[in-house]
């Protein structure tokens, strides 16, 4: 009867715990291996009450949160999280404009109205917003295109359309 009470209060393994959490198997198993980030990103899942599980895209990006939020705020990770948990802040592109902001405001209030603008929070990107930038980066670059042909480096194209629409999700952008 106390295991199982154990288990439900949120005793479960730390591998269990990871891969609920949508983990891989091997990320998850490494993250075990180092006992630093197990104590991070175990602290992450209960401040985001996702212990029972959650979206292997949530799960990625407390992943982030527990490796490479900065030291100096840790103030404010909870906040952070909260807006993850709720799809306020879905990419990874999002998640770094957001650790820069706290990085930058340290341990001082944050400033809600600020956060979320730098973070691109509530900025819907659609699909003809990608295909729009997409298209005019390529009516951009036309020439160098042609004449580059199959040597043309995408990767730099890429970036250009990241710039025009940073909040856009990069898998539709590819």
């Amino acid at each position: 009867m106390v295991g199982k009470n154990e288990s439900e209060s949120g005793g479960d393994k730390p591998l269990d715990l990871f891969l609920k959490i949508g983990l891989d198997e091997r990320t998850a198993e490494n993250t075990v291996a180092n006992s630093k980030v197990t104590a991070n990103l175990t602290a992450v899942i209960h401040e985001a009450a996702v212990a029972d599980g959650c979206d292997r895209t949530v799960g990625n990006l407390l992943y982030t949160v527990a490796t490479k939020f900065p030291a100096n705020a840790l103030v404010h990770r909870p906040t952070l999280v909260k807006y993850i948990v709720s799809s306020k802040i879905r990419t990874p592109a999002q998640l770094e404009a957001a650790f820069s902001f706290v990085a930058a405001t340290a341990s001082d209030n944050l400033n809600v109205v600020d956060f979320e603008a730098a973070c691109g929070v509530g900025i819907e990107v659609s699909l003809e917003d990608i295909e729009n930038a997409v298209d005019e980066i390529f009516k951009e670059n036309k020439a160098i295109i042609v004449e580059q042909r199959y040597r043309t480096n995408v990767g730099e194209l890429f970036g250009y359309v990241r710039k025009k629409q940073p909040w856009a999700d990069p898998k539709i952008v590819k």
